[in-house]
């Protein structure tokens, strides 16, 4: 059984972010009914409803009618989660909002899915993934900005201004300016994660106080969840390794064609290997396997753009000598990351990701056998069965109608006699007060994971290496490493692994993301640890799938190749360029992944006291983060998934990016009557009696056509025009807007909100990010402070085990652990 079994959700939710959210919890065991208006689902054209709705009923009740509410608050009164994502205020009319809810079913977990949240300034805007992408200036952040958001929006110079773009077709992304409409709905990814999170860790929670509560998340949340790296704003941008290239949209990404028309993600670009091995014929030779020269390795500080652009024609011309497959495989024989940008179909049909779980077939009720993501977050303890199919519309309603009328048979009056909350509860500060977790990460993948369960309450213990100082004191470490307490330790003496061993001791959760072989021998592997604590939880993150490739070098920028989300936002469908996106999901995906499991973990063991092995990885989150993809197991089928045109305005016609005069206007005209209201905020009632347009089917049909017409159309007036016009028309759309980061920055509401949270960090002073993510009502997440610096913490840490100062002093003085506490706040 699934770890969730028994878990009754009732899932309102519509668009992408809620749907997910509702899959996860049925991938995982929980009973998820898809709750319909009677004339369906309008989002079911999306093709990745054939996944995001697999494992669940589905039911059509009419809310609007006393009948079928009475039916639905009947339901509630026994459910343990409620998935919505109404505008703000829809709830309350339709009589189904949480203070009603909560009056009869004490312990139910209500999650609201919004644009921007139930207030704030933008409450009222739509919640329709491209357009908070556009106001927010999301679109802007796909490939980077010139010089990076951190200087901008601290308010210097950009790094390296005498710099100027890259050789011609280098550039990420396409050859022209403004934002990008991104291929992948990175946004609604982000939120969906973030709810996920936020109601596995109520569901804790109520282990606990026997109380539900409300989970809010919003499109917001998943713009911040997505900007990490770039919205920073700090006193000092140009303190040394601060800032790198990386969010630089002038620095090229290791993108290169081969002989056989396929492009390869180097990550990142290594130019001695790449031209030793091409000038010896790809073989593994010394110079290949050994590089000795350091001036041509690239570090990411944001010098060594530099060394990008000058090596960028020669590495271009040295990898097309040589077809794809033969540098994947000298690659994976020397521990190079290179793979091949693949289409989300291509990497389904991929046998080893089918044999490992995280792509499965499934016997679709009207496609037949599909593949599509699979398993992708593993608990040892609970296998995940291959999912049941996503039901036909309207499937299960007799049935579920039957179960509300036997509840409301057995108790007419719901208000009569509500739900009790369980008798023996008691306070928690937060979802994961009282816990324990070592974080022995590596880069973003595992330290994001542990942040994110310090945002909840836990208290997470970095244990560094002797060589982490660098890597610190950049703004990608910064981003995941905040919340949390350090101590340096030599792993590789006995004294130092001994330390570690006694902080296991009193652990409940371990994770890293180093190898698993270099863990063990290590001595820190599951068998190992597990030894010392039989409860322990541990989990374990990859670069890639179990198996052959699990040995080759990982990162978010080669999962992504592997698994279609490069593909998706570069527009290849249309012979677009691949882009790696800065806003990407695979390492903080992978993060939100296995906080997703070790909470399912720490729930499981709270009923059962059994600890157990969790997996996940990167390459599992950019499955999910392509999941709108599936495809037939012979590749002659394919879901009608988005495909960006290759200059990145957008998915079509009516989803789409438009020049105006002055700027950018961003449309999401995705029903008939935004069709209609279109035409008539245009002055254009000729488009309407076009036969080309007159129909959905016949819009899909001239969507060239239809582009032209508004392109010529939108170009004539600024974006604010036109935003006016469009809006007083009932028209979803926003402006494109670079500058939103800097006023939410500076919005003192947002700081009320936690939307934004600002800490003093050694180098770079006063540093302002994004906040919370998550909004629990009654155990709400916690802010514990900056971003750690290593060793900071390793004296308190060694006392509070028991070791003496003598032993202490012993212990640095033979270099087993680094202690930084006593370096004032300014030193580096």
């Amino acid at each position: 059984m699934g770890v969730l079994d028994g878990i009754k959700v009732l899932d309102l939710s519509w668009g992408i972010a809620g749907p997910i959210t509702g899959m996860l919890l049925a991938d995982h065991g929980a009973q998820v009914t898809k709750i319909e208006p009677p004339e369906g689902d309008p989002w079911r054209r999306l093709s990745g409803y054939r996944i995001w709705n697999r494992g669940k009923r589905s039911a059509a009740l009419d809310l609007k009618s006393d009948t079928d509410r009475k039916r639905f608050l009947a339901l509630a009164r026994s459910a343990d989660v409620v998935i919505e994502s109404f505008a703000p205020g829809t709830t309350e009319r339709l009589g189904i909002d949480y203070p009603t809810l909560r009056a009869i079913n004490p312990r139910l977990i209500y999650c609201s899915i919004t644009g921007y949240g139930e207030d704030g300034p933008d409450a009222d805007r739509p919640g329709i993934d491209a357009l908070v992408a556009a106001r927010s200036g999301h679109q802007f952040e796909g490939r980077g900005t010139v010089g990076g958001t951190i200087a901008r929006l601290s308010g210097q110079a950009p790094i390296m201004p005498e710099l100027t773009g890259p050789p011609p077709g280098s550039w990420v992304g396409p050859d022209r300016d403004g934002p990008l409409f991104s291929g992948v709905p990175w946004v609604s990814l982000g939120t969906a994660y973030i709810a996920s999170v936020g109601v596995n860790a109520a569901l804790r929670a109520r282990e606990h106080t026997g109380r539900g509560q409300r989970v809010q998340a919003s499109l917001l949340h998943g713009v911040l969840a997505t900007t990490i790296a770039g919205w920073q704003q700090v006193d000092k941008p140009d303190a040394p390794y601060f800032q790198t290239w990386v969010n630089d949209s002038r620095a090229p990404k290791g993108f290169f064609r081969t002989s056989d028309g396929r492009w390869t993600h180097h990550w990142v670009p290594l130019p001695e290997f790449i031209l030793n091995a091409s000038a010896n014929g790809l073989q593994a030779t010394p110079e290949v396997s050994s590089p000795k020269d350091a001036s041509l390795r690239v570090s990411p500080m944001s010098e060594d753009m530099v060394i990008l652009h000058a090596f960028q024609e020669q590495l271009a011309e040295a990898v097309v000598r040589y077809p794809a497959q033969d540098w994947v495989d000298l690659a994976h024989q020397v521990g190079v990351p290179v793979q091949t940008v693949r289409s989300p179909e291509e990497a389904l049909l991929d046998p080893l990701l089918l044999a490992d779980g995280c792509v499965v077939e499934i016997d679709d009720p009207e496609m037949g056998p599909i593949r599509q993501v699979g398993r992708i977050v593993e608990l040892a303890r609970h296998p995940q069965p291959t999912p049941q199919p996503a039901p036909i519309f309207g499937t299960h309603t007799e049935e579920v109608r039957a179960e509300a009328d036997a509840l409301l048979a057995a108790q007419p009056d719901l208000a009569s006699m509500p739900v009790s909350a369980a008798s023996d509860t008691r306070s928690l500060s937060a979802p994961l007060a009282g816990v324990t977790v070592l974080d022995l990460g590596l880069a973003v993948a595992g330290p994001f994971g542990t942040q994110v369960l310090a945002e909840l309450g836990a208290r997470v213990i970095m244990v560094n290496t002797k060589t982490d100082k660098f890597w610190f004191s950049n703004h990608i470490a910064m981003c995941c490493n905040r919340d949390k307490e350090s101590i340096v330790l030599d792993l590789k003496d006995p004294e130092g692994l001994a330390v570690l061993h006694r902080l296991v001791a009193e652990a409940d959760v371990v994770q890293h993301n180093m190898r698993y072989d270099a863990a063990e021998r290590l001595g820190v592997g599951y068998e190992d640890l597990r030894s010392i604590n039989p409860s322990l939880i541990y989990c374990h993150t990859l670069g890639h799938e179990q198996g052959p490739r699990a040995q080759d070098p990982g990162n978010d920028q080669t999962a992504a190749a592997l698994a279609g989300t490069s593909w998706l936002d570069g527009g290849l469908d249309n012979d677009g360029r691949p882009i790696w996106s800065c806003t990407s999901l695979g390492d903080t995906g992978n993060g939100f992944l296995s906080a997703i499991g070790i909470i399912q973990a720490l729930y499981d063991r709270d009923r059962t006291g059994a600890g157990q092995f969790v997996r996940t990885s990167i390459l599992y989150a950019h499955l999910l983060n392509a999941a709108t993809s599936w495809v037939t197991p012979d590749g002659a089928r394919m879901g009608d998934r988005q495909r960006s045109d290759a200059e990145q305005y957008g998915w079509n016609a009516l989803y789409r990016l438009y020049r105006t005069s002055d700027g950018w206007l961003c449309l999401a005209a995705l029903t008939e009557a935004d069709w209609s209201n279109l035409t008539a905020a245009l002055g254009r009632a000729s488009l309407a009696r076009d036969p080309r347009f007159a129909t959905e089917s016949a819009r899909a049909a001239h969507d060239f056509e239809l582009i032209a017409e508004l392109t010529a159309v939108f170009a004539d007036r600024t974006a604010a025009d036109w935003y006016a016009e469009l809006d007083s028309h009932g028209v979803p759309c926003e402006v494109s807007d670079p500058d939103y980061a800097q006023r939410l920055f500076a919005d003192p509401d947002a700081k009320r909100r936690q939307l934004v949270a600002s800490f003093q960090q050694r180098a770079v002073g006063k540093m302002t990010v994004a906040g919370l993510y998550f909004d629990l009502s009654d155990t709400p997440g916690v802010l514990q402070g900056g971003p750690v610096w290593p060793g900071a913490n390793s004296r308190a840490i060694l006392t509070e085990l028991g070791y003496s100062d003598d032993d202490i002093a012993k212990l640095i003085e033979n270099r087993v652990v680094d202690d930084t506490s006593a370096l004032s706040s300014g030193a580096v």
